[in-house]
């Protein structure tokens, strides 16, 4: 590596001219992972990469877990908590949608700024639909 003076057994050696098959023969046995090293790091920077890691996966994953108590006793469910978001949208927006044809014969002027306002409302129309 550019970087790795100090580093002794670290190196990328590129095969010899050869065919596509042997090149990724050769990737996929030679190049495992990155090491910090072809970065020009200290080898000790992986460990606090892979810590931060898998602090956020487990805080993804405790995330996940159910939280709270249902009036039954139980716990709520990620996909309660989704439909519980999903009636609540449905109550607010109910059948409302954007009257595009009505707002385009209104319009003075067309340009690009309401061209893109045109384009919002027909896919928030095509949202509300999909959440009902």
């Amino acid at each position: 590596y550019p970087f790795a003076e100090d580093e002794k057994g670290v190196s990328f050696v590129s095969p010899a001219p050869t065919s596509f098959e042997k090149y990724i023969e050769h990737v996929d046995k030679n190049m495992a992972g990155d090491t910090p090293v072809a970065f020009g790091l200290h080898s000790n920077a992986e460990i606090d990469f892979r810590t931060q890691q898998s602090n956020t996966m487990f805080n993804t994953l405790m995330e996940l877990q159910p939280k709270g108590l249902s009036s039954d006793g139980g716990a709520v469910s990620s996909q309660h908590i989704a439909e519980a978001t999903a009636n609540e949208l449905l109550e607010k927006f109910g059948e409302k949608s954007f009257d595009v044809e009505d707002l385009v014969r209104n319009l003075d002027e067309m340009g690009p700024y309401q061209n893109v306002f045109i384009q919002e409302m027909d896919i928030m129309n095509v949202l509300l639909a999909e959440i009902k």
